[in-house]
């Protein structure tokens, strides 16, 4: 009788593994859930674990070589920030991700951070609740404006498309290796259609450029902390700024500074340098400042294919899928 696989879920925040269970169980894998916080948490709850389910838990190099029967890691997202890599190839386990699954869902949670602020709608809303009417703050209007995009992922992509429907003047995008020719094989035919000019730009025509700028960079060394004080220094005064990437592309006292002063009219945050934040955290007084909690990604929809993919990729590292 051929040996009955086990993978483990290191730790669950969706609540159900309906999904998985639809993939995995017809193979014959037993899916187990821990409640795991730590790599020591994995190293001991998950030892007999062929597979390993990761979500937002750590899992570094001593937990991963002391694994000696896993053979797949599949994490539930993009980024294996969390995760060990190196340690990972040299045990000889399979790594997956899984790219896409989210790409629109962050597209339009950056676009609709942009036009909350645009329009002012979070301080209407206070204020109307408030019992004010007919308020005279500045309302902005993204026609005719300059849209700027750092980074030219899929989700930049998704977002571009979904910006030039609102007509912009022009649309500048930043990617260090991004070229004009490239730029307008992606996007000339909706460019075209709805008559915005595009323009792959350096990163300080990026800043000078913008009237609202959306970043959708990954995080290496080289993007670290990048929107930071020199950053704001030379940005359009008077800019959106919205992050719906990786909170440490930002310096929060550098945005915190710019907003105080003036340099930026507002910034839409899906993220933070640190999650959540603690009291006294710069952003949480500083003006014009919209923050949700790391939600861009989801939806029904979102969800139920990440969480399908992740339990095919645990699949196909076992060799039980094609």
């Amino acid at each position: 009788m051929s040996k009955k696989f086990v993978a483990v879920v290191t730790d669950d925040r969706f609540g159900h593994l309906k999904e998985e269970r639809a993939v995995l169980e017809p193979l014959g894998v037993e899916l187990r859930t821990e409640n795991c916080i730590s790599s020591s948490d994995i190293a001991a709850k998950a030892k007999d674990a062929d597979a390993l389910l990761v979500n937002m838990a750590p899992l570094e190099r001593n937990a991963i070589l002391s694994l000696k029967i896993c053979r797949v890691v599949s994490r539930y997202g993009v980024g294996l920030d969390n995760i060990d890599a190196a340690a990972c190839k040299e045990a000889g386990i399979k790594l997956y991700n899984v790219p896409g699954y989210c790409d629109r869902e962050v597209a339009e949670h950056a676009l609709a951070l942009l036009l909350a602020l645009s329009r002012g709608i979070p301080e209407r809303d206070r204020l109307v609740k408030s019992g004010k009417w007919n308020i005279a703050s500045a309302q902005l209007s993204v026609a005719g404006s300059v849209i700027g995009i750092a980074g030219f992922g899929p989700t930049a992509k998704a977002f571009a498309e979904m910006a030039m429907a609102l007509r912009p003047a022009r649309l500048l995008v930043w990617s260090p290796s991004l070229e004009q020719k490239r730029l307008e094989e992606a996007l000339a035919l909706t460019a075209g259609f709805f008559g915005v000019d595009l323009a792959a730009v350096s990163f300080d025509e990026l800043l000078a450029g913008a009237d609202f700028l959306s970043v959708h960079l990954k995080l290496v060394p080289e993007s670290l902390g990048l929107f930071g004080h020199s950053a704001f220094a030379k940005i359009k005064k008077g800019a959106i700024l919205v992050n719906s990437a990786r909170g440490a592309l930002v310096d929060s006292a550098a945005l915190a500074a710019a907003l105080k002063e003036g340099r930026l009219a507002g910034a839409g945050l899906d993220v933070l340098d640190a999650e959540p934040p603690t009291p006294g955290h710069p952003l949480l007084s500083a003006p014009n400042v919209i923050l949700t909690d790391h939600s861009a990604y989801r939806s029904e929809r979102s969800l139920s294919e990440l969480k399908h993919r992740a339990a095919e990729n645990v699949a196909r590292g076992l060799g039980l899928l094609a």
